[in-house]
Order: structure tokens, then sequence, then C-alpha cells
């Protein structure tokens, strides 16, 4: 159910903030505690991104799965995600943020770890469901107390510092489990990304129990005395948020085996560059969200994912995948930290973590929808190139989705 929220004044919302936000962040944004939730974030995102590559190889070698059992094994796990979405976010409003990171990775580290005792592709399948259930927990707990702990006129360039951690994990994570494969076989894959996991949820001890005040919802439903499923205010940038990150099964999921089919090599080089680019534009441009705003700075990063998708898929060779994956560290650096900010903008304390709840479960949607569909376009045409420029026309529709958003809230810039 979505319920139109009334958001209170500017004033009433510093009122609530000004109550609510722990004592770090009244100006400062890198506290130590900022630096320990990044620090716990980069575990969880290398845990979760090493096994991606690893799954698509695991049912493809293993299981002799094809490019439609790989499209939908790495997106599977997002349909039971986005299902536990909106219980997750009132239990981190209702009982703190710590509790979603902490516990939510140490369970997913079990999950994770698990994937080993799949022998079958309906075990897999199960695995991952079970994976998509908890796994969000962390990454609602994390994009929460990022924004309670910034400063309210900074969030955009805690968001972008924050997601060096995010973006660098999902960057070199891959790179990881490839060298994992490579050395201990697809068990050590899945069990090295259980540990790291297991590590987030250990240096998440040390992060603030904050919780936010326990006034009335801004978007309770009067007649019942409800809360709505879904927070309104994040579901336009989530959705554009979707649409610009679908690259990412393709980047992740069908790269290395377009690579093995081409006899092109290791993909692990090329998540290198890409990882090193997005930390790059990450630290060099984290005001840029908030100097030009959510507009510019989204339709920047679509451009940069729907180019880079297009030059993967037309220039299949070793120096092709490179510039590609050059040009995509725009979209990867740009686009969430963007995006945050306009989830959050204006949402009180005891209500963020339903908020981050729905933009984040955006995430989800575009891994479940994202890699089936994408499965389905190079099942269909009979190659594997096709999924890059599948991925490039979903970013594409980013943009008149963004113009459309814009359009109905003046207040975007």
């Amino acid at each position: 159910m979505i319920y139109e929220e009334r958001r209170p004044s500017v004033f009433a919302v510093k009122q609530n903030l000004g109550a609510t936000t722990p004592p770090d962040s009244n100006e400062r944004l890198l506290t130590p505690h900022f630096g320990v939730l990044c620090l716990s974030s980069l575990f969880s995102a290398l845990g979760f991104s090493s096994v991606i590559p690893t799954v698509a190889r695991f049912v493809a070698t293993d299981l002799n799965g094809g490019d439609l059992e790989v499209g939908i094994a790495l997106g599977v796990f997002s349909f039971s995600a986005v299902l536990a979405r909106p219980w997750i976010g009132r239990l981190g409003d209702r009982k703190g943020r710590r509790l979603l990171i902490a516990g939510g990775s140490f369970v997913t580290s079990i999950v994770l770890a698990a994937h080993a005792l799949a022998d079958s592709y309906v075990v897999l399948l199960l695995a991952r469901l079970a994976m998509g259930a908890v796994q969000g927990a962390f990454f609602v707990g994390t994009v929460t107390l990022t924004t309670d702990l910034a400063p309210e006129h900074r969030r955009g360039e805690a968001a972008s510092y924050f997601s060096v951690a995010i973006y660098g994990g999902m960057a070199f994570g891959p790179w990881l489990g490839e060298w994992a494969v490579g050395r201990w076989g697809f068990d050590g894959g899945f069990l090295l990304g259980g540990l790291c996991m297991a590590l987030a949820a250990l240096v998440a001890c040390w992060l603030p129990d904050f919780v936010g005040d326990q006034e009335p919802n801004v978007q309770m439903n009067q007649d019942t005395g409800r809360r709505p499923l879904l927070y309104r205010s994040a579901i336009w940038p989530g959705v554009v948020m979707a649409l610009g990150i679908m690259i990412f099964p393709a980047l992740h999921g069908f790269m290395p085996k377009l690579m093995d089919e081409r006899s092109l090599g290791d993909a692990g080089p090329i998540y290198a560059l890409y990882g090193l680019l997005v930390l790059a534009l990450r630290l060099i441009c984290s005001r840029l969200p908030d100097v030009l705003g959510t507009g510019k700075t989204a339709a920047m990063a679509l451009m940069g994912s729907c180019i880079g998708m297009l030059v993967m898929g037309s220039f299949v060779s070793r120096s092709g995948m490179f510039v590609g994956a050059a040009i995509l560290a725009i979209g990867g650096s740009l686009l969430y930290p963007a995006l945050m900010v306009a989830a959050v903008d204006g949402v009180p304390a005891n209500e963020r973590a339903q908020a981050m709840s729905t933009f984040t479960m955006f995430f989800e949607l575009s891994g479940g929808i994202g890699g089936p569909v994408l499965g389905v376009v190079a099942w269909l045409s009979g190659t594997t190139v096709a999924a890059f420029f599948g991925a490039s026309v979903l970013a594409a529709i980013g943009l008149p989705v963004l113009f459309t958003w814009k359009r109905r809230n003046p207040a975007i810039t």
C-alpha cells in the first residue's frame, strides 16, 4: 500500500532532527562512527558481490545452465528481498540501525557460505532466495545511518563517501571471487564471500545504536492507524536508480561468460579498473550532487551507464571491455549519491529507515528484473552480447523517467 505523505515544514524537520541526531553529526562528517560504518559496508559489499561471477560460472559449468538459467540465478534473490524490505524498514525505525547492520550481515554470512552446499540448480535457487530475505537488512541499516550521522547540508557528500565503500566493494568483489574460485574452486568462492560478511558483522558491533524518536508518523494512515508499506517520496528516485544500475547483471554476470566464450582472458583487471575509477570519481566529485543537484547529476550518470554498455557490446575485445568499463564508472560513481539525497529529503528521523527501505528496494528490483530480462534477451537473440545492448537500453529509459519526475516535482534541481 502506498500512502501520500504529508511532509512537515523544513523548520519542523530541523527541530525533529535536532532532537534525534547523534551528537557526532552536528557539523562534522568524517567521524569515527562514519569510518566504522564505511569499513563494515566495504566488507559487506565485497562479500555480496564476490559471489556474483561465482554463481554465474557455477551455473554455466557445474550445473550446465545457459544464459536464461544464469540470469534467473543472479536475480531470483531479489524477489524475497523486495518482500522483506518494508518490514526491515519498520524494524530499523523501532529497534535501531545497529540491529539491522550487525544482525543482518551475520545471518547473511551463514546463508552465503551455505551456497557451497548447493548440489543442484533448485537448491542453489533456494539459497539465493534465503539470501535475499536477510541481506537487505544490512543495506537498509547502513544507508539510513549514513543520513543519521551526516549534517543535513552535506548528505550528498556523505552519500558519496559512503558509497565509495559500497561500490568499491561491488567493483573489487567480483575480482576477489574470481581469484578465490581459481585458487579453491566454487566452494572456496562461496565460503570467502561468507567470511567477508562475517567481518562486516564484527565491525558493525562498534556502531552507535541510533533509534529515531517515536513521535507520530507523518505518513500514518488516519483511517487505519497503520504505516504504509512503501514510502512515496522514495519511489521516483528508486525507479530511476533501478534503471541505471541494471547494467550490473551484464557487467558482473554476463561479462565473465562472454570473455570465456571469446577467449578474452581474465575479467579481474577490468573489474579492478572499474573499481579504481569509481573510487577516484567518488572522492573527486563528492560535492557534485550537492552543487549540481539531483537532476543534472543523475542525467550524467545515466548517460555514462548507457554509453558504457553500448561500447562493451559493440567492441567485443579486451580493449573494448576496458574502455566500456571506464565509461561505466561515470554512472557507477554519480547515480546513487544524487538519488539518495532526494529520497531522504524532508524525511524525519523516525521514518528514515522506512524511506530507505523503499529506496533500496529498487536495488533488488533492478537485479530481480534486470538479470532475468537480460538473460531472456541473450537467449532469444542467441548471443551473450545482446545482454549488453539490453542493459544500455534500460539505462537510456531512465532519462525520460528522470525528466518526468522533475516535471512533477519542481523542487528537484
